[in-house]
Formats: C-alpha cells, structure tokens, sequence
C-alpha cells in the first residue's frame, strides 16, 4: 500500500499514513483515526488535504506490518499463515 502525506491548515500538522489508493481522506479526524492519533484541539471536521510526492510503504521504515506489531495485533504476513504457493524447492 503506498505512504500518503496529508496536510492540517487548522493546526500547520503534516501527517504520514499508509492506505489503499481508493481511500480518500478529507477530515482531520478521517486523518487521526487513520493514522491512530489523538485529535488534540482541533476539531475533526477541519479540513486536510493529501500533499503530491507520498512514497512507498515498501521503502518506508514503518510498513503497515510493524505499524501492527507495535499495536498488538497478529501480523497479516503469509509466514504466519496460510501458504499462498508451495514452498519452492532447489529444482524448478
């Protein structure tokens, strides 16, 4: 999934957060409890607007996988469940 920056004129806040392309993110509370943030002082409808040049959650130093460890929740990792493909072996 890929890294998008989103940007708070009502509080000058620049957030990092990783979703599918699909998702579009308009609030700042959209943004916060995307991002698992507290909302602070300001209010949830103020507007945030998603800033040009995200990267890539591959690349990123916290992937949605360690976002998830640090919270306490299972990792979504295939090693960790069903296979998606045999394993491969030393001949093809």
């Amino acid at each position: 999934m890929p890294l998008y920056d989103y940007h708070c004129e009502a509080n000058g806040r620049t957030v990092e957060v990783v979703h599918g392309m699909s998702t579009r993110l308009t609030t700042w509370g959209e943004l916060c409890e995307q991002a698992r943030i507290e909302l602070g002082d300001t209010p949830a409808d103020a507007p945030v607007r998603r800033l040009v040049g995200g990267g890539s959650a591959v690349n990123a130093p916290v992937t949605p996988s360690k976002q998830a460890k640090r919270w306490g929740e299972e990792s979504k990792s295939l090693k960790h469940g069903p296979m998606a493909a045999p394993p491969r072996k030393s001949s093809w």
